[in-house]
């Protein structure tokens, strides 16, 4: 590891440490990954080998923060300086499709690769609360998806909200790959339009306008299409987690359930009035 000289605790994580560490002249990210608890988290697992890979093909593209160095539960990557992501669809749009146009490591784990195993994902996840909890939104479970898988898996990072994407002298960069896997890119999409993961990041949803921006700029007709077609199931899929974790969280940490219950509420409005 690194020798450090100053370190600082970042605020933000849920769950992992991540400390800003002066390394030499400059900065790195010192990321140290607690274990999952015995209710592993559904959506978003701690995969450190994951995440190592994902900046070992996205870092020396700009993409991502260069990864550093890597040992068990501990990862050091590069400082990304810059400011959290607040306006500007379309610019986002470039940097996800120029992620998901690069081949998916064979080695990363299988996300949902249709609308079918999205909404079954996202059943399971309700199947876990008890009924009264989940039905506001099983009232707006699509009844008919698609089961057509998609062709091309691409490396999708599957937590690409605001608070994920840094504005960098040298562009947009996205961090925090502590979940990536290969799936399809509507998944990114979907997670990016959605307004619930808006409102978790402490940001008001995307106008309508802001969302035809970002789907026109995406570069990807067939991914747009399969998003347009098939909307419903992936955006039910966050509603769920937000059901499960607001569930989860209800005792041991009321202020943030309640954010998950505000999120929820804007995940069903948006998946209404997609009908």
């Amino acid at each position: 590891m690194i020798a450090p000289t100053t370190r600082t605790l970042l605020a933000g994580g849920y769950r992992n440490q991540v400390w800003k560490v002066r390394a030499g002249r400059g900065w790195v990210i010192e990321k140290r990954y607690a274990e999952d608890p015995g209710d592993p988290n559904p959506m978003y697992p701690n995969l450190p080998d994951h995440e190592a890979t994902a900046l070992g093909v996205l870092g020396p593209l700009g993409l991502s923060p260069r990864l550093v160095d890597a040992q068990p539960g501990v990862l050091t990557y590069e400082y990304v300086s810059g400011q959290m992501w607040r306006r500007g669809t379309a610019q986002v749009a470039h940097l996800l499709h120029a992620v998901h146009s690069l081949p998916a490591p064979r080695t990363m784990r299988a996300l949902c690769g249709s609308a079918a195993e999205a909404r079954a994902h996202g059943d399971s996840m309700t199947a876990a609360v008890p009924a009264r909890v989940a039905a506001p939104l099983l009232a707006v479970r699509p009844a008919v998806v698609s089961s057509a898988i998609v062709r091309r898996r691409s490396l999708v990072h599957t937590d690409c909200g605001p608070g994920n994407i840094v504005r960098s002298r040298h562009g947009l960069v996205l961090i925090d790959w502590q979940c990536p896997g290969r799936g399809d890119a509507v998944e990114d999409i979907a997670c990016f339009l959605s307004p619930a993961m808006m409102i978790l990041y402490s940001q008001p949803p995307h106008t309508a306008a802001a969302a035809v921006d970002f789907l026109a700029a995406y570069g990807d007709a067939a991914a747009v299409a399969r998003y347009h077609r098939d909307a419903a199931a992936w955006h039910y899929r966050i509603g769920a987690y937000c059901v499960w974790r607001a569930h989860r969280l209800a005792r041991s940490q009321p202020e943030i359930a309640e954010r998950y219950r505000q999120a929820l509420a804007a995940e069903i409005a948006h998946i209404e009035g997609l009908a």
